[in-house]
């Protein structure tokens, strides 16, 4: 029996719904004979998901019904300046090489878009790096990261957004390798993984820290699910919430542009 994910009345999709679409597909392949996706009745949606290369990212686990994806000349744009496309972060052997694809994709957006100086877009590109490695840490088979920038209709601000998923063993579990965490709830392992210093590996764990400190630095926000919660977080409050259990981890990035 398949599974039909219908997004028909969907209007609007951002880089995390799109990387949850995605692997929420991969874990129902697990469950299931045949994973679809009926697409948008929206012109507009499925050009954009066109774009964002939807169909490249699902195959091999998911067939696509309904009205075809409609191609525009953005979609053979291989250096587009406006998005980061769905992309695969498979192997370590080829991570460096998909990084530098996104780390000049994303220089872009942050230079021409949100005004960030070098040393602004070098601590950003550190960070991409870092959240894609631990897509490979902590999934068995792959995860994926997108980027696309928008503008405020109302205020005309321009800000980006970055989604990160995978499917691995997720925050507290990850954290487990390292301190005790038995007693820990999901929002309480999310929140420590916050703070410096705080990771799996000694060596590392500045990689969300400086995620965080850069969202509040610029006006934007963060969401983080990972087990049974979801957490945002914007400036100095946070805010949580259960959700339906989930076994890797999900990032949402959203940085407003610089002002003068």
């Amino acid at each position: 029996m398949a599974l039909e994910v219908d997004l028909g009345e969907v209007v609007f999709i951002p880089p995390f719904g799109l990387v949850v679409l995605c692997l929420m597909g991969r874990y129902a392949r697990t469950l299931c004979p045949q994973v679809q996706y009926r697409l948008p009745r929206s012109p507009h949606l499925r050009r954009y998901l066109a774009r964002m290369r939807f169909d490249e990212a699902v195959a091999g686990f998911a067939q696509l019904i309904g009205p075809p994806l409609t191609t525009d000349q953005d979609r053979a744009m291989p250096d587009s300046e406006a998005l980061l496309e769905l992309t695969r972060i498979e192997e370590r052997v080829d991570v460096e090489r998909v990084l530098g694809r996104i780390a000049d994709r994303v220089e872009v957006i942050l230079a021409a878009e949100l005004q960030y100086t070098p040393v602004e877009i070098n601590r950003f590109k550190n960070v991409v790096a870092e959240l894609c490695h631990n897509i490979l840490d902590h999934s068995t088979t792959w995860g994926y990261v997108a980027v696309q920038r928008y503008q405020d209709p109302r205020t005309r601000t321009k800000y980006a957004v970055i989604g990160v998923g995978d499917l691995g063993i997720g925050i507290k579990k990850s954290l487990a390798h390292r301190y005790e965490v038995e007693e820990w709830t999901h929002a309480q392992a999310i929140l420590n993984a916050l703070k410096k210093n705080c990771s799996r590996d000694p060596t590392r764990g500045l990689g969300l820290y400086i995620v965080e400190q850069i969202c509040r630095r610029y006006g934007g926000n963060l969401q983080i699910k990972s087990g049974d919660t979801r957490v945002y977080i914007r400036g100095r409050r946070h805010f949580e919430h259960r959700s339906a259990f989930f076994p890797g981890t999900l990032l949402s990035i959203s940085l407003c542009q610089r002002l003068p």
